[in-house]
């Protein structure tokens, strides 16, 4: 039995190199072109000037009362208007 275990390494290494595919050509000088072509279209600019638009402009007083009604459960429902109301 510890015969067969001695052996066990040999044959899993033979069974593993015998799926080997030798028939597969070496890549090409361009292979990966594809991948960089595409990458080069989404990216623009990874880096633009107008990146920094600072802080959203919010109100305080009025988000802070949307977000007491929203813990209360009092929030208010909007008005529906009908079309053509407002012209």
């Amino acid at each position: 039995m510890a015969r067969v275990f001695a052996l066990l390494p040999f044959v899993l290494a033979l069974a593993v190199t015998a799926c080997e595919n030798r028939n597969i050509p070496p890549l090409g000088r361009d292979f990966g072109n594809a991948v960089n072509h595409n990458m080069s279209q989404h990216i623009i600019n990874p880096e633009p000037v107008t990146a920094d638009y600072g802080a959203p402009a919010y109100d305080g007083v009025r988000t802070k009362g949307a977000l007491e009604r929203y813990k209360s459960g009092t929030v208010k429902t909007p008005e529906v208007e009908s079309p053509g109301e407002g012209e």
